[in-house]
């Protein structure tokens, strides 16, 4: 759960393998404390090798007064940047002050959880995952470690615009705002949607089949997929022994398959969840 100002997040239940964002020695005592939502935690922006967090800031803020100024003046070169520079100084005395402080809470918009891994969408659209990440579930492009309490950026979906995650059992799926779907994790039964043959991805990869569909929601079950159209199209692939899929078959389904069966093809689909083996969605009646 996230506060209202989007700076706290609450984590509580099963936290072994750092799922509630938290390193934690799981005894007894901690069991009992995660019963219930108890201390948030935030997510900060972790400081640069060789550089203090502080210094980090005014270097860039330095880098990018003096773009601004190279652009104004390429634009006139007659420009005067006197009262630029002036207030520009005034600031950076102010920031690099001793007893200021600088504020490296990232504040944060949305999250959600897989079955042992959990995910937090940040405002600025940079997502962040902790907890399991034996089957690269996580999407931080490697295996290791296999399990983490400290949410780490997911580095190949900065400046995809996420605006919706997904985790299932050991994989998971992320949704751009231009309704992109991009998986990752464990694959062996089609949970990836990919058909490349690879039982894992550690690294967030374009499910291409669904290129050419805008996307607005994804879901993911233990072992499968669900991800509705703006259009009111329901895809669905992964595990389907149980007929979760929707697909007549009882069988996997490789790539996303479009939902046919009579009682889709005549609605359109509003929303759509997939839980262990089963699956539901909401439909209205499309008039003739």
């Amino acid at each position: 759960a996230v506060s209202a100002d989007g700076w706290d997040v609450y984590a509580w239940g099963c936290g072994e393998k750092g799922q509630l964002g938290r390193e934690l020695a799981w005894d007894k005592a901690t069991k009992k404390q995660y019963l219930v939502p108890s201390t948030p935690f935030q997510i900060r922006l972790p400081s640069p090798p060789g550089c203090a967090l502080r210094d980090c800031h005014s270097r860039t803020l330095n880098e990018n007064f003096l773009d601004w100024i190279r652009l104004k003046v390429k634009a006139d070169p007659m420009f005067d940047a006197t009262e630029a520079c002036s207030m520009y100084l005034t600031h950076r005395a102010f920031i690099e002050r001793p007893e200021a402080k600088l504020d490296d809470r990232l504040k944060v918009r949305s999250v959600f959880g897989g079955a042992y891994h959990t995910f937090l969408l940040t405002e600025s659209c940079n997502v962040y995952s902790c907890g399991l990440n034996n089957m690269g579930q996580l999407g931080v492009g490697s295996l290791e470690p296999p399990h983490t309490g400290t949410p780490t950026l997911v580095t190949a979906l900065e400046g995809k615009s996420i605006t919706q995650l997904s985790g299932g059992e050991h994989h998971s799926l992320a949704l751009s705002e231009e309704g992109e779907v991009y998986a990752f994790g464990r694959g062996d039964n089609n949970q990836l949607g990919l058909n490349d043959g690879q039982d894992i991805h550690a690294t967030p990869t374009l499910v291409s089949s669904l290129r050419d569909v805008r996307v607005r929601k994804v879901d993911c079950g233990s072992n499968q997929n669900l991800a509705v159209s703006r259009a009111g199209d329901l895809y669905a692939w992964g595990f389907g022994e149980m007929g979760q899929l929707a697909n007549g078959k009882a069988k996997d389904e490789p790539i996303p398959l479009l939902v046919e069966a009579q009682e889709v093809a005549s609605r359109a689909v509003l929303d759509a969840a997939s839980g262990g083996q089963h699956s539901v969605f909401v439909a209205m009646q499309i008039a003739d």
